[in-house]
């Protein structure tokens, strides 16, 4: 099944590899990288899943997604320096957390596939499963 997913990542060398990957599986791509446009992209493109960098999930941002009709699933990307700031902003509506700079394709499509799960079922939601290289 094929899915929009939008990346809302500041760090292009991410976007891009993420992108690809995606892009291979034919999904359709949207890209991001500023904070204040991430609500309009998202309603007017209507993401199946939404890959957001823990920096720009701020918990109005947060907020207002968990509150928009057919929520997208978010995962959350985040360094390893800041593992703080992402595990605040999976508590607080994100469905699965990735780590960077690296990961490979296998960490991604896990992360993806844990994100569907946890959104679909929020009461069954499992803590993520970080992964990073």
């Amino acid at each position: 099944m094929s899915m929009k997913v939008l990346i809302a990542e500041p760090d292009f060398k991410f976007a891009q590899q993420a992108g690809t990957f995606l892009e291979r599986l034919a999904n359709l791509v949207s890209y991001e990288p500023q904070a204040d446009q991430i609500l309009g992209r998202i309603e007017k493109f209507k993401p199946h899943l939404l890959i957001i960098a823990a920096e720009l999930a701020t918990g109005e941002v947060l907020d207002k997604i968990k509150n928009t009709p057919d929520r997208p699933a978010i995962l959350l990307t985040e360094g390893l320096d800041r593992y703080d700031r992402a595990w605040r902003a999976w508590q607080n509506g994100g469905d699965e957390l990735l780590l960077k700079p690296i990961f490979t394709t296998d960490d991604l499509h896990i992360a993806i596939v844990t994100a569907l799960e946890n959104r679909a079922n929020p009461a069954g939601r499992v803590k993520p499963a970080v992964k990073s290289a």
